[in-house]
C-alpha cells in the first residue's frame, strides 16, 4: 500500500515537541480532530503516514486508544513496511500511566508495537510510576511529565525534585524526558534550569492542521510546505561513549594572589588563547594550565553536563587524588557540584565534609577531609554546559577575590567552549546531505587529495564502491518525489550499516553514493558490496508493481585503478555502468580497461 500524499483532509492535528531553548523540532504529537473522536487505529495511521515524509527527521508520536488491540500492532507494522516508513520513526503513545499504566491488554500491545519495530512513550509519568517494573523493560523512547508536576514547577520545590528524579531514572534507561502543558514562559525558563530540555504548549507552538474544516480555536493551519521550514533535529538516543579524561600535574610554584593589573593581564592571555582554540579538551586544559597563576588551589576538575544522559562527565583534572573520577557515574543533580550547578551561580563551600550534599568520590579517603570548594557552573546563554570545580585544602580556605576570578575564568571558558560547539556544528552541517544525514560532495571535495595522500604514506589500499540505484526515476515518476526521499533515506540507512566505523559513506549524486573504505583492498569491497545488496532487498519496496530496491555497485581501488581517487572514481563509475548493461542488482570490479 502506498499512501495518497496529496490528501489534505486528514481529520488529525499534530502538535511539536520542541527543544525549549531554540525551538528545534524533535517530533510531532497526533492530535484527533473533531476532538473528541477516536479514529479507527488504522485509519488514524494511514493518515499519520501520508504525514511521515513531511515530517522527517522528525519523529510521530501517536496516541494508543481504547480501541488498540495488539492484533492492531501487526497490522500498522506491515501498513508502516508498505509505505517506506521505518517503523522506528513512529513512537507510540501509552496514555494515563497512573495505576492502569500498562495493565492487562495494553501490556500486551505495547510488547506486540516493540517487536514490530515501534518505539513507546509514556503520558502523565510521575515518580509513582517509575516503580512499576514494566516500565523497565519497555525501555520508552520518551516520556511526558505529568502536567500536573509542569503546572506546579515554577514554586513548589518538590514538583522541581520531582523532574530531576524523572530525568535521571529514564535516562539510565536510554530514554528523553518532555513536558506536556508548556504554556508560560517561567515555566519553560525553569524547566531548562532543571535540565529539561523538550517540551510541547502553548508558550512554544500551537498545534497545526493542513485542513481549516478540521481545525478547532487555538490550531494554527498550514500548508506541507511549512514543514519544511522549521528547524528540526532527529531525536537520537543518549550517547554511549565518554569523552576522554585529562589528567594534568599541579603547575610548580603557583604564585601567590596577584594585584588587579596582574590578574587583567592573565584575564587577557587567556582570552587570547581561547579565541585561538576550536577544540573543547583544549580550551578547558587552559583552564587547568592559567586558573592556577591567579588562584592557588590543589585539585581542579572540570565536568560536562551530558543531558543526554544527565550525568556529569569529567573532562580535565588537575592535582593528585581525583583519579576516582574515572569511575565516577553521578547524575546532574548528584553532589554538592549538582546542587551547584542546578541552582547556577558559583558557590563557596567553606567544608565540604560538613555539606548536607557531600558525595564520596571513589577512591579517596572516606574519613573526615578538611577541604574548601569553589562551584562555577559553566554557562553560556541559556546553554548549561558544566561545571569548574576547584579545591583547596583547610576550611574556609577561598576568599571573595578568589571565587570571583574562578567565576571571571568560567565566564571565558563557557563562551570559548559554546562558540567551539557552534563551530562544530556548522562544520558538521556543511559536509552533511540533508535529505540523508550521509557526507556530501563538499566533504569529497574537500578532503579525497587528503585521503589518497594519507594511503601513499602508509602504503595502504582505499577501495572505492559507486552504488546507483537501479529504475529509482521510476520511483519519482510513478509515486512522486516525497516516496523517493523515503527510499533514498532508507538506502542511506542501510548504507551505513554496512561499512566499518572509520569509512565514509558519500551521497554522491542523485541517487548515486560513494563509499571509501580505508585500508580496503578488492576481498573487503566485494564482501560490503554484496551486503550492501542483501541490505537492500530487505527494505521495504516502495511499491509492488516496481519491485524491490535493487542497485548496481561498480569497484575500484586505489591506487590500482588510478593515480588520484578522482580517476578512480572514474574506473568505479565504468565498472557500475558495465553492471548495469549486464542486468543490474550486481556488482562488478574494474577490469582495467
Amino acid at each position: 500500500m502506498v499512501v495518497d500524499p496529496t490528501e489534505s483532509a486528514l481529520g488529525i492535528a499534530l502538535r511539536p515537541v520542541l527543544y525549549i531553548g531554540d525551538h528545534r523540532a524533535v517530533a510531532y504529537e497526533v492530535l484527533s480532530r473533531p476532538v473528541d473522536v477516536e479514529l479507527d487505529p488504522e485509519d488514524l495511521f494511514e493518515r499519520v503516514l501520508s504525514l511521515a515524509p513531511a515530517m522527517r527527521p522528525a519523529v510521530s508520536v501517536v496516541p494508543v486508544g481504547h480501541n488498540f488491540s495488539p492484533e492492531h500492532a501487526g497490522r500498522l507494522g506491515v501498513l508502516a513496511r508498505e509505505a517506506g516508513v521505518d517503523p522506528a520513526e513512529v513512537v507510540w503513545l501509552i496514555p494515563a500511566p497512573g495505576l492502569s499504566l500498562l495493565e492487562g491488554n495494553r501490556m500486551t500491545v505495547a510488547e506486540r508495537l516493540v517487536e514490530e519495530g515501534f518505539r513507546l512513550a509514556f503520558e502523565s509519568v510521575s515518580l509513582a510510576s517509575v516503580g512499576r517494573p514494566e516500565v523497565a523493560q519497555l525501555k520508552p523512547f520518551l516520556v511526558f511529565v505529568d502536567r500536573h508536576i509542569v503546572r506546579r514547577v515554577e514554586g513548589d520545590g518538590a514538583a522541581r525534585a520531582a523532574i530531576s528524579g524523572l530525568l535521571a531514572f529514564f535516562s539510565r534507561l536510554g530514554g528523553r524526558v518532555a513536558a506536556q502543558g508548556v504554556d508560560e514562559e517561567g515555566v519553560a525558563r525553569t524547566l531548562t534550569e532543571l535540565g529539561l530540555q523538550l517540551g510541547s504548549g502553548w508558550f512554544l507552538s500551537p498545534p497545526v492542521v493542513l485542513d481549516a474544516a478540521v481545525a478547532v480555536p487555538g490550531d494554527e493551519v498550514v500548508s506541507r510546505a511549512w514543514f519544511r521550514q522549521q528547524v528540526v533535529q532527529p531525536l537520537e538516543q543518549p550517547r554511549t561513549e565518554v569523552p576522554a579524561l585529562a589528567f594534568a600535574e599541579l603547575p610548580a610554584g603557583m604564585g601567590g594572589v596577584v594585584d588587579d593589573r596582574g590578574f587583567a593581564s592573565v584575564l587577557a592571555e587567556t582570552s587570547r588563547r581561547f579565541q585561538a582554540e576550536r577544540e573543547t579538551t583544549r580550551i578547558l586544559e587552559i583552564v587547568g594550565e592559567m586558573l592556577p597563576q591567579v588562584v592557588p588551589f590543589d585539585r581542579l576538575a572540570v565536568f560536562e553536563a551530558d543531558w543526554e544522559s544527565y550525568r556529569m562527565i569529567p573532562r580535565t583534572v588537575v592535582g593528585d587524588g581525583l583519579e576516582g573520577l574515572m569511575d565516577l557515574d553521578d547524575s546532574l543533580d548528584s553532589g554538592i557540584t549538582g546542587w551547584a550547578f542546578l541552582r547556577g551561580e558559583p558557590y563557596n563551600c567553606p567544608d565540604t565534609y560538613a555539606h548536607s550534599e557531600a558525595a564520596h568520590v571513589p577512591g579517596s579517603d572516606p574519613g573526615r577531609i578538611d577541604e574548601s570548594l569553589v562551584v562555577v557552573p559553566l554557562i553560556a546563554g541559556d546553554h548549561r554546559l558544566g561545571v569548574l570545580d576547584v579545591w583547596r585544602d583547610g576550611t574556609h580556605a577561598f576568599s571573595a577575590t578568589d571565587v570571583e576570578r574562578c567565576q571571571l575564568f568560567g565566564y571565558l571558558a563557557a563562551a570559548a567552549w559554546r562558540n567551539a560547539q557552534l563551530y562544530s556544528e556548522l562544520e558538521h552541517r556543511a559536509i552533511t546531505d540533508n535529505l540523508t544525514g550521509l557526507l556530501n560532495m563538499r566533504w569529497w571535495d574537500e578532503l579525497a587529495r587528503r585521503e589518497a595522500a594519507q594511503a601513499v604514506r602508509a602504503g595502504t589500499p582505499i577501495a572505492l564502491l559507486l552504488v546507483d540505484l537501479d529504475h529509482f526515476k521510476r520511483v519519482n515518476d510513478t509515486l512522486g518525489h516525497a516516496v523517493g526521499d523515503v527510499v533514498l533515506r532508507n538506502t542511506a540507512r542501510a548504507l551505513s550499516h554496512s561499512v566499518r566505523t572509520g569509512d565514509a559513506a558519500v551521497r554522491y549524486g542523485g541517487d548515486e553514493f560513494l563509499l571509501v573504505l580505508r585500508d580496503g583492498d578488492e576481498r573487503a569491497a566485494i564482501r560490503v558490496a554484496e551486503s550492501i545488496r542483501e541490505a537492500l532487498g530487505d527494505l521495504p519496496s516502495p511499491s509492488d508493481e516496481l519491485g524491490p530496491v535493487t542497485a548496481s555497485i561498480g569497484v575500484a581501488l586505489f591506487p590500482g585503478h588510478g593515480e588520484t581517487l578522482e580517476e578512480v572514481v572514474q574506473a568505479a563509475d565504468r565498472a557500475m555502468y558495465e553492471a548495469k548493461s549486464l542486468g543490474r542488482d550486481r556488482l562488478r570490479v574494474y577490469a582495467g580497461h
